[in-house]
């Protein structure tokens, strides 16, 4: 768990968050009540983060908030915000401490998003902060491939990912520091790119502007 614990403090401090505040023991009791157990690393999220982050984007949910979204073999327990696709893991795997998770769009087919749920966090809310922290250039950018090269040569490029986001086929794939996001939502076969980025500082997103100066046009 050390090492979950690790990775949750980074969203954290990406967001300049010293004060998480999560569920109460009885609000997880009862959510354990209705759907069976949790994996470790959900369940610490719920307790230690559960109600820090807030999104015009997407939402992190308990399993048990929308019963018309309980399903048989999976703990549905991340919702993009038009409901067009959710995050789960398989119920098969809540005795595992950091399981896989899973995204649907329909309900019926799953497909791999990330092999640990902690992965899949820091990726999510590294997305969700590309676009919600308070120093953002309020645009969303086309990027091309050999774009994104240069954004390669420039940034560091994290090593959590989330693979079929929205319709499938999107690819999050995330650059930054402990300050910044730049995410990249990367569809298979197309020639572009979308862009999102913002930082926790007027300081960090100037210096994140200067490198993007030639890269990217607005939507």
């Amino acid at each position: 768990m050390e090492e979950i614990k690790k990775k949750y403090k980074e969203i954290c401090k990406l967001f300049d968050e010293n004060n998480p505040y999560g569920y109460s023991d009885k609000e997880l009791n009862d959510v354990i009540e209705c759907v069976g157990e949790l994996p470790e690393a959900l369940k610490f999220f719920y307790k230690k983060y559960g109600k820090t982050f807030s999104f015009f984007q997407d939402e992190l949910m308990l399993p048990n908030k929308y019963p018309a979204r309980l399903n048989d073999n999976y703990l549905v327990f991340f919702n993009e915000n038009q409901g067009i696709c959710q995050a789960a893991v398989k119920k098969s795997d809540v005795s595992l401490i950091d399981p896989p998770v899973y995204i649907s769009v329909d309900d019926n087919e799953w497909n791999l998003a990330a092999d640990k749920l902690s992965d899949f966090m820091v990726a999510m809310y590294g997305y969700q902060a590309s676009i919600a922290l308070e120093y953002n250039p309020e645009d969303i950018f086309f990027v091309s491939r050999e774009e994104q090269k240069k954004i390669e040569e420039r940034f560091t490029k994290r090593p959590e990912t989330i693979k079929g986001w929205i319709d499938k086929k999107y690819e999050i794939i995330l650059y930054g520091n402990d300050n910044c996001r730049i995410a990249l939502m990367d569809m298979d076969g197309e020639d572009d790119i979308q862009m999102t980025y913002a930082a926790n500082s007027e300081e960090e997103l100037e210096r994140m502007e200067s490198l993007l100066s030639d890269i990217g046009e607005a939507i």
